[in-house]
């Protein structure tokens, strides 16, 4: 369960304009090259990180749980991007 802390706009609001700042520049850079499964590996660790400083500012996390969450995310992203399922609809 997520403790919320006190409300801080400037803390809340610098982690989620950092969150923003980042997934915009990651899907920006994201495109310039060619897909291969280190990119998307390394493009689903960004991409979770991102949501996890986001979603840290938007659910008021304390810092200790943005430090584990964050990377939680990353992870998790990066290994559903390492699954390839076969399946052709």
């Amino acid at each position: 369960m997520i403790e919320k802390q006190e409300r801080n706009i400037r803390r809340d609001g610098a982690l989620f304009l950092l969150g923003v700042a980042s997934l915009i520049l990651i899907e920006v850079t994201a495109t310039a090259e060619p897909v291969t499964t280190k990119n998307s590996v390394i493009h689903g660790l960004l991409f979770g990180c991102s949501v996890g400083i986001l979603l840290s500012g938007v659910f008021r996390a304390t810092n200790k749980q943005a430090l584990t969450s964050t990377p939680s995310l990353g992870i998790g992203f990066a290994v559903g991007a390492m699954i390839d399922f076969p399946f052709h609809w």
